[in-house]
């Protein structure tokens, strides 16, 4: 066969989806694809750093199935300076445990970590220093951990900006790039709330009658979502829209995109989601094989 090229891995941000990653790490290792160079955003530098570092797919594996709510809870415990509802200390403590003092310049493959300049809003690729520090800026999630300060720069999640870096990794000397995007999409959230009466509607003057989607269908299907399933859905439309015009001005040379439904992943129970990276990543090999090794 020809020498295969330069092989580039884009891990995208996606929360608990992001444990689909670890799976298609699993396909592409037992079929002797290791990639050469690696970039992630949120879960995707996590996991990414974690491999780039030496962890075994098993041992990754086996971290994620061992997460349970209370440990998921620990990390979310209300801290000052109210910047963030959590520190993030708890976080970075478990991401030390897992990748210790490790120095990204001496990693044995190219890895960068994605986050975003709170001050310029503009995308900032880590690609020196501890690794655990810049895992943790990348995945801090807005509101939910307080930003990072790394360099000058005042850092949150890199999903904010740039939520599959594609365009990182092909600066960073990848050939071919391999992308994994586990973003919800906003079809996906199943929206609820506070129904709206029937009578009120009509009093306020809102609207004179609803139209049911079907025959005899109740009219009272009108809700009000709370605030935080509203702010949600925001971020979620928000993300996905930047996600898919990044992937049209820099697409991959193979898009990997699980399919999370029925039951989509949660921290507690990720074992769906990585099964549906490694079926991603199974209908993927013959494309990623044709690509890798043709002239």
């Amino acid at each position: 066969m020809v020498q295969k090229k330069k092989v580039g891995l884009a891990l995208g941000s996606g929360g608990a989806r992001g444990s689909a990653h670890v799976g298609v790490l699993k396909i592409l290792e037992e079929n002797k694809i290791r990639p050469d160079v690696i970039v992630g955003t949120s879960m995707g530098a996590e996991v990414g750093g974690a491999y780039a570092a030496g962890i075994e797919v098993a041992e990754l594996a086996a971290i994620w199935q061992s997460m349970t709510f209370g440990r998921v809870v620990k990390t979310l415990l209300p801290t000052i300076p109210w910047s963030g509802w959590s520190s993030g200390g708890e976080v970075l403590r478990t991401i030390r445990r897992l990748v210790g003092d490790l120095i990204i310049e001496e990693l044995p493959l190219t890895y960068a970590a994605v986050a975003t300049d709170l001050q310029t809003g503009l995308p900032y690729t880590i690609t020196e220093g501890p690794l655990a520090q810049a895992i943790r800026a990348s995945l801090s999630v807005p509101g939910l951990f307080t930003p990072v300060w790394i360099d000058g720069h005042l850092l949150i999640d890199g999903g904010v900006s740039n939520p599959v870096p594609v365009d990182v990794i092909r600066q960073l000397g990848a050939e071919m790039v391999i992308a994994v995007d586990v973003l919800v999409h906003p079809k996906e959230v199943r929206l609820s709330g506070i129904p709206v009466p029937d009578y009120r509607e009509r009093i306020l003057g809102i609207i004179k009658r609803m139209e049911s989607s079907k025959p005899g269908e109740n009219e009272t299907r009108r809700f009000y979502p709370s605030v935080f399933t509203v702010l949600f859905q925001m971020s979620t439309v928000f993300q996905r829209r930047i996600s898919e015009l990044s992937l049209q001005a820099h697409p991959p040379d193979v898009l990997i995109c699980p399919d999370f439904s029925p039951t989509p992943p949660c921290y507690s129970d990720v074992r769906n989601g990585i099964k549906a990276g490694e079926e991603a990543a199974r209908r993927a090999l013959p494309t990623i094989y044709k690509l890798l090794y043709s002239k």
